[in-house]
Order: structure tokens, then sequence, then C-alpha cells
């Protein structure tokens, strides 16, 4: 089951307390559905708990029953309703003119409480929405063919203090967010915390490998740069050594010499804990620093 798909089950789980928000709902998922017009009203949709909430849903909320239900070979589930009297009652409760069947725009009479925004929007999503599991980017739409009842919704969702973008995609216009803060804002208003949960744990998750990733970069790249420098220093100290002898350096730099000669892999702090007396890091590297300089210093003298 795709992670779209657990999370309408989600919502469908959820119970309608209010007769308000039952309409609020209902009004959602025919706005977005395949047909809502005075001559037949039809939704269809592929998940099981979708197809098993919207006959009571529309019952309680209008008084209707759906006319006929059908299920493809591909499993996709169409539900109608094409009875006259049960179209004029929908479209008399939703506060449309029959005579006109203009359907498709917002009317804000029936969502006027925010518990009804929420159920309408969840209804919208039900519908026609669709969600990216938390392993992939985020992605969350709602997609409609009416560009004019999108703006409308996104004008309510502005109200609502949620941020979508708005977009076309060939015939259908889309709203959208790509960031994970505002999907599972709306995730959880519509009452799908848990798959708003998984996505912020999913977040967490990946923040976290990423901060472990540039922190291992890192000291891998602080243990090469290290590594590369005991190479150098190695190098040039042998070959000032077989060229003029221990006395190229000074007595003071004898002993840090035996020592990075006699461990080649230890780190500067490892040396300077070495040294009698013991110095600091910022100590050994600068006898180094001298080392290489003197020893650099020297090859070009015997050039």
């Amino acid at each position: 089951m795709s992670f779209s798909s657990e999370t309408k089950a989600e919502l469908c789980r959820i119970p309608v307390s209010r007769d308000c928000c039952a309409v609020a709902e209902a009004y959602g998922l025919l706005l977005y559905a395949h047909s809502f017009s005075h001559t037949e009203i039809s939704m269809v949709t592929s998940s099981e708990p979708l197809a098993k909430r919207i006959p009571p849903l529309l019952a309680r909320a209008f008084g209707v029953a759906v006319t006929s239900q059908e299920k493809s070979a591909g499993g996709r589930i169409t539900l109608r309703i094409s009875d006259p009297v049960q179209l004029e009652r929908i479209f008399s409760k939703l506060g449309y003119d029959w005579e006109y069947h203009m359907t498709y725009h917002l009317n804000r009479n029936v969502i006027e409480e925010d518990c009804c925004r929420a159920a309408f929007l969840r209804g919208g999503f039900l519908a026609a929405g669709t969600v990216a599991g938390p392993d992939k980017k985020t992605h969350l739409e709602i997609s409609t063919s009416h560009h004019a009842l999108c703006r409308e919704v996104m004008s309510l969702m502005l109200d609502m203090e949620l941020m979508p973008k708005f977009a076309t995609r060939k015939t259908a216009s889309l709203l959208y967010w790509k960031d994970t803060a505002g999907a599972e804002d709306f995730l959880t208003l519509i009452g799908a915390q848990h798959a708003a949960m998984q996505m912020m744990q999913a977040k967490v998750e990946k923040q976290l490998r990423n901060k472990v990733n540039r922190r291992v970069n890192c000291e891998t790249a602080n243990v090469i740069k290290a590594s590369n420098a005991a190479a150098e220093q190695i190098m040039v100290i042998r070959q000032a050594l077989e060229r003029g002898g221990w006395e190229v350096f000074p007595d003071a730099l004898h002993e840090t010499i035996r020592l990075r000669l006699d461990d080649p892999s230890a780190s500067l702090s490892e040396l300077a804990a070495k040294c009698n007396p013991p110095l600091s890091k910022p100590g050994i590297s600068h006898r180094l620093r001298r080392i290489v300089t003197i020893a650099k210093a020297a090859q070009e003298e015997q050039q």
C-alpha cells in the first residue's frame, strides 16, 4: 500500500462527530469528485476505506443513498448518484441554485466553522489528493480540472494560515506543498496525525544522517590532510638526513624528529604528549613546520 493510500485509510477512520462537519467533508468530496452536476454525481477511487466511508457520509450529510457502485478490473471503484430528487436535495443543502447548476465554486457559508473547514479539506484530499512517502522528496498536492475552484480553495487555505503553492499541469490546477513543514501542517489539520508524524520522523532522521555524514566527511578530510602532512614531513626529514645528517637540524629539534620518524601515523596531539616535557598541540605543530622549513632550505643549498 502506498503512503497516500495509508494516509487516506487513516483519514477514513476519523469519526464524524457533528452533522455540519459531515456536510463539509461531503462537500469537499463532491467538489473534487469525478463528476458533480445536476444530472449525475460520480466519485471514483481505488481506496476501499474511502469507498466504504462515502455512502454513510452522504446519507448523514444529505439523507441520500448511492444509486450504484461498480468496481473495475483494475480495482477502481465508482459510486454514482443519478436520482434527480436526491441530486436536488444535495444542491439545495449546499446552497446552489438548481436552475443554473453552477456547482464548481466554493460556497463558504457551508464551512463557516474551523472544524468544518478542516473537514472540507479532508474531503478534498480524500477525493483528489496525493502525498509522497517519507522516504521520498516531500510532495503533497490536491488536483482539480476547475481553475476557479482551485483558486477559491487556495484563498480558503491562506485564510487558515496554510501556505500552498499553485500550479497548472496540462488541464489540471494544483495546490501543492514541497516543504515538509507545510505538508505536515496540512495533514495534521485534516486529521492525519500519524502520517504527519511519519514525515516528521523521516525529516529528523534525514537531518541526523546528513549531520553524521558531514561530520564523518570532515573527520575523514582532516585525517587525509594530517596523513599527507605527516608523509611530507617524513619525506623531507629523511632526505635532509641522508644528505646532511643530523647536523642539519638544531639539537632542540632532534627529539621531535625522532618522534615523527618513529611513529609516522601519530597525530599532533599524540606527538605532543610523547615529548619530554609534553608540549601543546600548537607547540608541536610549530616545531614540525620549522623542521620542514629547515629541511627544504638544506635541500635547496645542496642543489
